[in-house]
């Protein structure tokens, strides 16, 4: 029997967002939120090491007699197939279908916009008739389709889907009490690229007694890929789309003990990517059509300030904004706060980091679970809020196993929005 998720689910007042240095209006109604039923992929990795297909909807208006179904539409010459009927007839909602996805690595994945076998669709169940709403789906282009609409914007002034500690991933496999702890996507860098995330948070180590001296790390006690993977997929990906990118190299957890090392990672990444990364004197003041303009559309960040004023080919970080909390409804909180009052919008671009947070005791204790069980319990609602009530005021929002939410599509509907609704001076 499939078990529904109970999912926090807030209603939130109608509100127009302003900003204190104002260069935007939205006229921010309920009537212009986001009405989507989606398909995710649980980070919850069953015993067959696979992972279950959920279902979401939000201001979803059903008649009496429809109901929103998974289909089975991989075989495009013959019908499709319903494999699970949602139960609730709710506006908003979310079930676990007991589907089983199939996991479809980055190296199978084209550089085109497509639909992979399932879709979730309205049923009429007197008739019989199916209307498709959404398909699982990856998004590689979804920026540079939209030219027209983002091109004269700041990276500040558009929705960027982004993931959190970004190389640390685990396609296969349920993982162990360290990787529970560590392990943050369950797709390469190449996969959410391909899926549609245009911000990577990258946190590096050296260890100068590997053959690979750079790896990414999560935290100082967790090595995950050497950094070399994760730069030759980002530049497979700017090599097959004219998507731009920005990564950021942070934190540095382990081995970083001078600025001799930092000059050393900072002349590596250089070396590496001297054909795609664009300089600094851009500054973040540059459009989008600047940076295409430009030839060069990887914009590295530096969490180094003295790095950056002396190498061009790095940037300041984004600023992440951490809610450090522990429960959902804080979490919504912190969220609500930095979207309402952020004072920097203009200047530098920001990153919602829309996760829970575990203490040391948390985790020693397994009081909150696994990151795969937080992320579970999160992700659904994000993309709910993001979709309604901070649609016009996000900037960068990075989440954990980014699959298991809709940020991708519900930043490319948001940044259709704000070009019908927001005036931009």
């Amino acid at each position: 029997m499939v078990r529904c998720l109970t999912v926090l689910i807030l209603i939130f007042p109608a509100i127009t967002i302003s900003e204190t240095l104002a260069t935007r209006a939205c006229n921010s109604s309920t009537e212009n939120w986001q009405s989507r039923a989606g398909i995710l992929i649980s980070p919850i990795v069953s015993m067959l090491s696979v992972h279950e297909i959920e279902i979401y909807w939000n201001n979803v208006d059903l008649r009496p007699d429809e109901k929103i179904v998974l289909l089975d539409t991989g075989h495009p010459d013959t019908t499709p197939i319903v494999l699970y009927n949602v139960t609730s007839h709710g506006s908003s909602g979310f079930e676990r279908t007991g589907v089983r996805a199939e996991f479809v690595p980055s190296s199978q994945l084209p550089f085109v916009r497509r639909c992979y076998k399932y879709s979730v669709a309205r049923l009429t169940t007197t008739t019989g008739h199916l209307k498709e709403i959404d398909c699982l789906k990856t998004q590689p282009t979804w920026m540079k389709e939209r030219q027209s609409i983002l091109g004269a914007r700041r990276i500040s002034q558009i929705f960027l889907p982004g993931t959190h500690d970004s190389a640390c991933y685990l396609e296969n496999g349920k993982g162990n009490f360290i990787t529970n702890s560590a392990i943050t996507q369950d797709i390469d860098i190449l996969g959410q690229l391909i899926h549609g995330v245009r911000y990577l948070d990258i946190r590096v180590g050296h260890y100068p007694l590997s053959d690979d001296i750079w790896w990414t790390n999560h935290g100082p006690l967790y090595r995950s890929v050497p950094l070399k993977t994760v730069l030759n997929q980002v530049k497979q990906f700017l090599n097959n789309t004219e998507e731009i990118v920005i990564m950021d190299i942070r934190e540095f957890p382990i081995g970083f003990n001078d600025m001799a090392t930092h000059r050393r990672l900072v002349s590596y990444l250089e070396d590496e990517l001297q054909d795609y990364f664009l300089t600094n004197r851009y500054g973040w003041s540059a459009t989008l059509n600047d940076i295409w303009s430009s030839g060069k559309r990887l914009i590295i960040g530096y969490e180094n300030t003295q790095i950056v004023r002396k190498h061009a080919s790095m940037w300041p970080c984004v600023r992440h904004q951490w809610g450090n909390v522990r429960t959902i409804e804080n979490l919504y909180r912190h969220l609500n706060n930095i979207e309402n009052n952020d004072s920097d919008y203009r200047v530098r671009p920001r990153s919602a980091m829309a996760e829970l947070t575990a203490s040391f005791v948390d985790v020693l204790s397994n009081r909150l679970g696994s990151l795969r069980d937080m992320a579970h319990r999160v992700n659904v609602n994000i993309t709910n809020w993001y979709s309604t009530v901070w649609q016009y005021s996000a900037n960068i929002v990075a989440v954990d196993f980014v699959r298991s939410t809709g940020i991708v599509d519900t930043a490319i509907k948001s940044n259709e929005n704000r070009h019908l609704h927001c005036r931009y001076d």
